[in-house]
């Protein structure tokens, strides 16, 4: 006798043992950690005397840093669906990148590009092979981090050109970042205040004081700004709402970035889209003296 149920294509992509399973999303959004921090989401919207203490922290009396150092089940959850997210937002901000003028091969061909934040190097690495013409490419990460990445990603194999030369190092020292020609950063300054992201693009600026060119590409999402939301959805403030859940600061608008940018000496000199409604590209340029 034949069953009358069977799996979909959809439905066998929420299987653990599937290709490309979407089963961590599951796993990590309906955990009850997570899951009952959106209980706490107003509150903390409506608050005016207690900011510091975000949804998550409010449900479960920690951290969401603390609680995903104490379980690593749910730490692992999470973890696959940073990599299943970041896979495809790479080879999105590739294709924008190839699309632009600022950004293509012909602008980048020589250029001596950074990675911060690059953890093991899965971003440089993927645009040194997309384009072979780009110059040396680093992986900056902090000690530990990088510590991890030569552990699991062989690095300085000189057969191998793509690879990414890893460094040890910290955003706000400028003598830790290699002299580059342009500064790419992913999903971390949308972690810090907007001192410390002036802090941040102040040192990028002296890592940038040989090129006459210099360039920081920021790929966080982009919001929009206020009057152009109109009352409508958009996939970044939704985005952005889940970072405020976990305690995460958050995505900035064109024009934040831009008062941001002229505080450290750059200019906005334009954002690029994506097809990954979780990354745009903000491209600041060295402030003319």
């Amino acid at each position: 006798m034949e069953s009358a149920y069977f799996a979909t294509d959809i439905g066998r992509r929420l299987q653990t043992t599937a290709d490309k399973s979407m089963a961590p999303f599951i796993l990590h959004w309906l955990e009850d950690p997570l899951w009952n921090a959106w209980s706490e989401l107003p509150s903390y919207v409506e608050s005016t005397d207690d900011r510091n203490t975000p949804p998550f922290e409010r449900a479960n009396g920690m951290s969401a840093s603390e609680y995903y150092l104490q379980n690593a089940e749910s730490c692992s959850h999470r973890n696959s669906v940073a990599r299943y997210a970041s896979t495809k937002e790479i080879s999105s901000i590739i294709e924008a990148m190839k699309q632009s003028t600022s950004l293509n091969e012909s602008a980048l061909s020589d250029k001596v590009i950074v990675d911060v934040g690059g953890g093991y190097g899965d971003f440089v690495t993927a645009l040194k092979e997309s384009i072979p013409t780009i110059g040396q490419c680093y992986c900056l990460d902090l000690p530990d981090v990088i510590a991890d990445a030569k552990e699991i990603v062989p690095v300085g194999n000189k057969d191998d050109d793509n690879k990414p030369t890893l460094v040890a190092g910290n955003m706000f020292d400028p003598t830790t970042i290699p002299l580059c020609d342009v500064i790419f950063t992913k999903h971390v300054l949308c972690d810090f205040s907007d001192e410390d992201v002036v802090a941040a693009l102040l040192s990028f600026r002296k890592a940038l004081a040989d090129s006459k060119e210099g360039k920081v590409v920021i790929m966080d999402a982009a919001l929009p700004n206020g009057d152009e939301l109109n009352g409508k959805w958009n996939a970044a403030v939704s985005f952005d709402v889940l970072l405020m859940l976990s305690g995460r600061r958050g995505e900035r608008s064109r024009l934040e970035w831009s008062n941001l940018a002229k505080k450290a000496g750059f200019v906005l000199e334009d954002v690029l889209a994506t097809s990954a409604v979780t990354v745009d590209l903000a491209v600041l340029s060295l402030e003319s003296p």
